[in-house]
């Protein structure tokens, strides 16, 4: 693969069904960890709730997988450690100005008031509790969005006028996945993370509306999210609400 460092661990695919999906057969083949796997293209590329991901050709599809130990309830904290390692990748093409890179609550990369990628990180495998074979799975709209969305969406190209290859974004995205893998050491400085994380927070402290796994939706004030990674909605009721299993539906 072009300009790749030949200590990066690769495996790529022309088409693949899903990148996280191949993750988990590569358990059996005992596969060197921590490695990319990348695809050219899915054709059954999944988000959150097992959720279709659009993944057409000359946008980044690549799941990192590798070995983590510590306790399980650490491995939620793995989403806004990926999601601050993709916002200094895209700053890498576009260091003058990170105004308009938000991190969207759980799981989102938003340009622009736009989605233009998402993490769907899986635990494919535990052993004792304590050791961990986890697949971070990240799709990025390079060159191209998605025809249907339950959210807007757009493209690294369109909004910022900048043309990056896969293998270039491969590249940077290893880099900082190490870096802040490093500096969250296993949990140790999870405040720290979380608290870089909130820096970025698409619509913090706004009126919002989150959609729930049942379908309800509940609006009030998107006051900050808790050690646990839950979002803490002020109701217009003034009271507290924690949420783990929901969603930024929209602004009000």
């Amino acid at each position: 693969m072009k300009g790749l460092d030949s200590h990066i661990n690769v495996i790529h695919y022309k088409e693949i069904d899903s990148t996280n999906n191949e993750a988990k057969k590569l358990i059996n083949g005992q596969k060197d960890l921590p490695c990319w796997i990348v695809a050219d293209k899915q054709t059954s590329g999944r988000g959150r709730k097992d959720r279709f991901w659009d993944s057409p050709i000359g946008n980044f599809m690549g799941t990192y997988v590798l070995t983590i130990k510590g306790e399980k309830r650490i491995l939620p904290q793995l989403s806004f450690v990926s999601a601050l390692a993709i916002h200094n990748t895209i700053m890498d093409f576009r260091p003058e100005d990170s105004s308009e890179i938000m991190l969207k609550w759980p799981n989102d990369i938003i340009i622009n008031n736009k989605k233009c990628g998402g993490i769907l990180i899986e635990n494919i495998f535990s052993k004792d509790n304590s050791n961990h074979i986890i697949a971070i799975g990240i799709g990025i709209n390079l060159k191209s969005s998605p025809l249907h969305s339950t959210f807007p969406s757009g493209n690294i190209l369109q909004e910022f006028n900048i043309s990056i290859e896969r293998d270039e974004f491969l590249a940077s995205m290893n880099k900082n996945i190490l870096k802040f893998l490093s500096l969250w050491d296993r949990g140790s400085n999870y405040k720290y993370i979380l608290n870089t994380w909130k820096s970025k927070a698409y619509l913090l402290n706004r009126k919002i509306a989150v959609s729930l796994p049942n379908g309800d939706k509940k609006e009030g004030i998107f006051s900050t999210i808790d050690e646990e990674g839950g979002l803490i909605l002020l109701n217009n009721n003034g009271i507290k609400e924690i949420f783990y299993a929901a969603e930024i539906f929209e602004g009000l």
